[in-house]
Parts: C-alpha cells; structure tokens; sequence
C-alpha cells in the first residue's frame, strides 16, 4: 500500500498503470517532471515509477535523473523505457545510477514491474525497518508492522489500523507489549519517525519539508514530537545516522536490547559525540536478511 508518485506521459499508460498497481498501492499520477518533484518532496511518496518519454530533454534525461538521485537517493525510483530505445540509452542510464528499468510495453511486464519495484524498494526505509524488527515481533504482528509503515500516508489511526487487519486495537497493543513494544497507538507514530530518520539523510529535503511530508500540523509540531521521543532536533538526526539514530532511540525507550548477530556501527557527527558513552554504540540489522 505503499505511495508511489507516477509520471506516465500519456493517458494510455496511466490507466494501464492505475490498473497494475492501485490494488497493492496508493498513486499520485502527475503530468509533469515539477509535479513530479513537488509530490516526492511534499508527499510520504516512497517510490516512484516514470517514463522516460516524460522526462525533460535538456539538458539530457540522464543529467535529470542523475540529479534526482542525488537529492532523494531512498527513493525507490523505476523507469519504463522504450524498446526501441537504443542500447547507448541504458548505457548512460546505467552511468547515472539508474538500475531498476522495465521495457515496455507494460501490458507484458506485469510481473516484471512488480519484481522491479519490489528490487527498488529494498533499500528504503520500509525494508530497513522490517528487518530490524524482524528478530522481536512473530510473524504476523511483523506483517502489520509492515502495513503501517507501507501505509503512513493514510494517517491511520490505531483503530483503522486493527480494523484494516481484522483485530481489536487492544488486542493488537497487548500483542506488541508482549515483546516489549509500546502499544499500538505509539508504534503508529514511532513510524513516521522512522521515515523522518530516512527521508532527513536526503540532501533534498529539510526538517520542515518532512514535517509537510508526514502533514504535522507545522513545522514546530514536528519538531516537538521528534525532540519527545528522541531529544534529537531534526539537524542532529541527520548529524547523527537518520533512521539509524530512531531506531537506537527506539530500542533504549522501550528497554530492548540489539541481537548479536547484528553488526555495530560507529555514530559520527556532532550529536553523536555529546552522546558517547560506553553503551552508546549504533546498531542496525545485517542488509543480507530478508523478511519473506
């Protein structure tokens, strides 16, 4: 159910697109690479799908992307091309960082879309936090785990969540609380502050842009709840590893301890070393896991 901003370029696509993907996720389509821009700077957008006719020419469609990589280099980018389109074309795509292409025509790439976009998403914040769950929650609280971090742009309420799922949200808290989570309700917004952590190690966004993202009531608004549940101000977030920094803050406040089989990594930044101690070290789950 994730949200996935959509540059189609023409009508056709789009609805092809729309009926390929609008079961499993939310779409924004827009008609322009601006529009493009503003929904993945302004909107909880974790992927994007775009065709490569859409995409300006000057000064090349290769430099553009390039420079979206740059800018938002977590999101889960695709990009459909011609099959016509010359073999010097995915040389220089390839050269500027684009690795998860599709050929058209889609009609024929229903499944190779979907394989492509779940490729696209493994490095995102979604599968980062799936896998440091993993270890503590059984299988199918881990499923609905996924479901609200898949789905923060739906704003869902612990309630709507249980419902979605058909549970009771005190059913569901007391199964987080067995493991030692928070309940349901504070999960939900522990989420947003995973994706925060994620979305504020971009170049292309601001502390106030991911509080428009995650549509806190201001910028101020956001800036309280990340300070309530981390004491860290969006700077040192992105100072001090992003989602990386969450997580650790998520652990500590609930009395949970990191697995051993996980790897430690060294904090940097200047919030980092106001904090050192010897249980400060930084931990995040092995990327060769994967949640099935």
């Amino acid at each position: 159910m994730a949200l996935l901003a959509v540059l189609a370029g023409d009508r056709p696509l789009k609805l092809r697109l729309t009926e390929l993907l609008e079961p499993q996720h939310s779409l924004a389509s827009v008609h322009s690479w601006g529009g493009l821009l503003r929904i993945v700077r302004e909107r909880p957008a974790t992927g994007a799908i775009v065709n490569l006719e859409a995409i300006p020419v000057y000064p090349s469609s290769e430099r553009i992307l390039a420079g979206l990589r740059t800018q938002f280099p977590h999101l889960g980018l695709v990009i459909l091309i011609q099959k016509r389109r010359d073999p010097f074309t995915l040389f220089l795509l390839g050269k500027a960082g684009i690795r998860h292409l599709v050929l058209l025509q889609v009609d024929e790439s229903k499944h190779e879309l979907a394989k492509t976009l779940a490729r696209a998403g493994e490095e995102g914040d979604t599968s980062f936090v799936v896998r440091a769950l993993s270890p503590y929650l059984p299988r199918r609280e881990l499923r609905i785990a996924h479901l609200a971090m898949d789905s923060v742009h739906r704003r869902w309420s612990a309630e709507e969540l249980a419902d979605e799922v058909g549970l009771t949200r005190p059913y569901l808290s007391e199964r987080f609380r067995k493991v030692g989570f928070p309940s349901l309700g504070h999960f939900l917004l522990w989420t947003k502050l995973f994706h925060a952590g994620h979305w504020l190690e971009e170049p292309g966004r601001t502390g106030e842009s991911v509080g428009r993202q995650l549509e806190y009531s201001s910028g101020a608004a956001f800036r309280r709840a990340l300070k309530l549940y981390t004491g860290a101000t969006p700077t040192e977030v992105r100072e001090g590893g992003g989602v990386h920094l969450i997580w650790q803050h998520f652990l500590r406040r609930n009395g949970l301890r990191a697995p051993r089989s996980w790897r430690k990594r060294r904090r940097f930044g200047s919030y980092a070393k106001r904090h050192s101690g010897p249980d400060s070290g930084y931990w995040w789950p092995d990327s060769s896991r994967r949640v099935r």
